[in-house]
């Protein structure tokens, strides 16, 4: 594979440590195998391990000690896959470009007040000191970005507006270089002060990746929700009214932790001050486990995905916390799902889920439920095309 165009490796600035490797909890490699799996990564030749073993789950480019991007010299494997051959039509579900699709079409299901949020945010032009920006995830879980946490904050946008993450991960660059063109100019000229994220992979992509690597162009600042939400809470201007009482094994969103304090600290202190007491899985958040969504970007095999979560739940599970906690809303539908699959007595709960119940509201999960019916509908409209070997390439429309 030579060098050149989406290359975002900084081979100037890699000294072959194979850190970035030997600490991934997938590939299982020696120091001394990490380092040979790096130069052959480096010289553009065959990996013997990375790429059969990878989940795509980005902590790489968090153990990197000099920050020259392994994961993006990883996936661009799979970039020139897609080059060659397109995607395999059973994956075309679960693609956000796709119409409907896994997430968009549950929302004929949801109650009446939930789908008219969505419309509402549809139709909201994204202008205001406050503006969140609410994702494929959020969107699918709307009573998330519904109550007094939410007084002073536009909420602008729909299906239609991907940030490309899913893509991203995939190694699709071509893909997330249009999504990028049609954000900047979607964005352009609008009125915004600062961009709300209430999922950390929207934050990661509008702020480092899509400007960073693919020439995406947006003025506004960009923040946290939780981050944001947290110093409401220490101010006293949102006040809790319940100790919850809880005990929480806490999960770790890919780009959580590639965006470090920001959210993983920041959510461990809206936990504490919730009344949670909270059971960490591992020393350090970056060495956390994938929730099993990322794990169907290499191979695009379904079971991939439940062998990544299963091993979560698990590690959840020995912590004897009473909960699993997400903050994420692409990790909180994937748990959910799985424990279908991979029952465990750990109900999967969303950190705006407890913050409602902590301003005194009554409790709703939807996502127990909505995710059975999504799954249902992955079995009936993806699952059937597992053997088939057409292939095709997505479509963004123009800007």
């Amino acid at each position: 594979m030579n060098r050149g165009e989406f290359d975002y490796f900084r081979y100037e600035d890699c000294d072959l440590c194979g850190e970035c490797l030997a600490r991934c909890r997938y590939l299982a490699l020696t120091p001394r195998e990490a380092v040979e799996e790096m130069k052959r990564l480096v010289a553009g030749e065959p990996t013997r391990v990375v790429h059969r073993r990878c989940i795509s789950c980005y902590a790489c480019d968090v153990f990197c000690p000099h920050d020259c991007h392994p994961y993006e010299l990883i996936i661009r494997a799979w970039h020139e896959r897609y080059r060659e051959r397109g995607l395999p039509v059973r994956a075309s579900y679960l693609m956000p470009a796709s119409h409907p699709n896994f997430r968009s079409d549950l929302v004929r299901t949801m109650a009446p007040w939930e789908q008219e949020l969505i419309r509402t945010w549809k139709a909201t032009p994204p202008e205001g000191e406050l503006v969140l920006y609410p994702g494929c995830n959020a969107l699918t879980l709307p009573h998330l970005l519904h109550g007094p946490h939410m007084d002073g904050i536009v909420v602008s946008g729909d299906f239609e507006l991907c940030c490309g993450e899913m893509y991203f991960r995939m190694g699709l660059f071509d893909v997330v270089e249009r999504v990028a063109e049609r954000l900047t100019a979607y964005y352009r000229g609008r009125d915004i002060g600062t961009m709300l994220f209430a999922c950390p992979a929207g934050l990661n992509l509008f702020r480092n990746v899509l400007p960073g690597q693919f020439g995406a162009d947006f003025s506004f600042r960009t923040r946290y929700l939780g981050d944001y939400i947290l110093e409401k809470v220490e101010s006293g201007e949102l006040g809790l009214k319940r100790e919850l009482n809880r005990s929480v094994a806490v999960h770790d969103s890919c780009h959580g932790r590639v965006l470090g304090d920001e959210v993983t600290a920041s959510t461990r202190k809206l936990y504490a001050l919730m009344g949670l007491e909270t059971r960490e899985m591992v020393g350090d958040p970056a060495d956390g486990l994938c929730c099993g969504m990322a794990a169907g970007c290499n191979r695009y095999r379904p079971e991939d995905m439940y062998l990544a979560a299963v091993k979560e739940l698990r590690a959840a599970a020995r912590t004897g916390a009473g909960e699993l906690a997400t903050y994420c809303g692409g990790c909180h539908l994937t748990l959910a799902m799985m424990r279908w699959l991979f029952p465990t007595r750990q109900p999967v709960r969303h950190l705006l889920e407890y913050l409602k119940e902590a301003l005194g509201e009554d409790p709703y999960y939807p996502a127990p439920r909505r995710t059975l019916r999504m799954f249902a509908n992955v079995v009936r409209k993806a699952f059937p095309k597992l053997a088939s070997r057409r292939t095709y390439r997505i479509e963004i429309p123009s800007p």
